[in-house]
């Protein structure tokens, strides 16, 4: 059992985007805020059935659902919802091989990231909170070019060709997930010389989400706007908040600081950070760079976390996954 108070229960945010949308660099963020002692991160590639090998013999990708563990996968996801400590795989990117099992127990925040957080009915009804990255194909495509060359020992030419390889997979089994997130985050360039330090955001809040009065005290700059009751490309009705990429720094550091005295004295165990400590990301040749934009995608995330912490104080019923299943069905 882990350490959590018998009367509560961890708030668990499923990340989900295709390969290379940042899901990591997204989640970094939260660690530096909530301090790694009250957060457990799994990355759901860690319940890949098939290893790097095995699936070049039978020609399948790992956005395959075939390629995937989802019964191991949601029957952890409930045993941490009750508090329980799992054994679950872990699966090495640098050599595409399993590695030995890892004890892991939930913590105040437990965040989930991966291909298919959202693909089967049982394990996506065991998230509080469901966010959906979407950036541009462009910048996708950067990304995971980078990642996978500095990272995962491809080359250029083979991650373009297992991009291609994988289009299908994405289109049947990746990309339907977007339509069940609370919240899509999108990144794009303002113009094609853009650099990385300052992508616009939007952040589709739908409205599976309460909407929050905190949301109108952001807007303390042009540099930040927000639309009402939109219907987006899924069909959903949602808030959308934009954030300018080219936001100065004062006014980024005005809306911080209002959301700061947001939090501050309604919830303890978030640690303010100074702002060089979110916005982080890698980029070629250039190790720790820093994007406003980036920071303030973090710090909202983080508010909509605590938010829906609020909401779900008692510990998961014994019964509710197999109600959940009994009525959902799978898949």
């Amino acid at each position: 059992m882990s350490d959590l108070s018998p009367n509560r229960r961890p708030i668990f945010i499923g990340i989900g985007g295709d390969s290379g949308t940042g899901k990591t660099t997204i989640t970094s963020g939260f660690f530096s805020m909530f301090g790694p002692d009250q957060i457990t991160s799994i990355c759901l590639d860690d319940y890949h059935s098939l290893d790097r090998r095995e699936r070049k013999l039978v020609d399948v990708t790992p956005l395959n659902p075939r390629a995937n563990n989802f019964a191991l996968m949601e029957e952890q996801i409930w045993a941490l919802k009750r508090g329980d400590r799992v054994d679950k795989p872990v699966y090495d990117h640098s050599d595409g091989t399993f590695k030995a099992r890892e004890s892991v127990e939930p913590r105040e925040v437990v965040v989930m990231q991966g291909l298919h957080p959202f693909l089967v009915s049982g394990i996506r009804h065991a998230f509080d909170l469901k966010v959906w990255l979407d950036p541009e194909p462009e910048l996708r495509l950067r990304w995971k070019v980078q990642r996978d060359v500095a990272k995962r020992g491809y080359t250029r030419e083979q991650v373009l060709a297992e991009l291609e390889a994988r289009r299908q997979d994405a289109e049947d089994h990746i990309l339907p997930q977007r339509q069940h997130a609370d919240m899509v985050i999108r990144f794009n360039r303002p113009d094609p010389s853009a650099d990385m330090d300052h992508l616009n955001v939007q952040i589709l809040q739908r409205h599976t989400l309460p909407r929050l009065a905190f949301d109108h005290e952001l807007y303390a700059t042009d540099a930040l706007r927000l639309e009402q009751d939109v219907l987006d490309e899924d069909g959903r009705r949602a808030d959308v908040i934009a954030i300018d990429g080219r936001i100065t720094k004062a006014a980024a550091q005005l809306v911080v600081d209002n959301v700061w005295a947001h939090v501050d004295g309604r919830h303890g165990h978030v640690h303010r950070v100074p702002p060089q400590m979110l916005g982080r990301y890698e980029a070629a040749a250039r190790a720790g760079r820093h994007s406003d934009p980036l920071a303030l995608t973090q710090l909202i995330l983080t508010h909509r976390i605590l938010s829906a912490q609020k909401s779900f104080l008692l510990r998961v019923n014994e019964h509710e996954h197999a109600d959940l299943t009994a009525e959902h069905g799978h898949m």
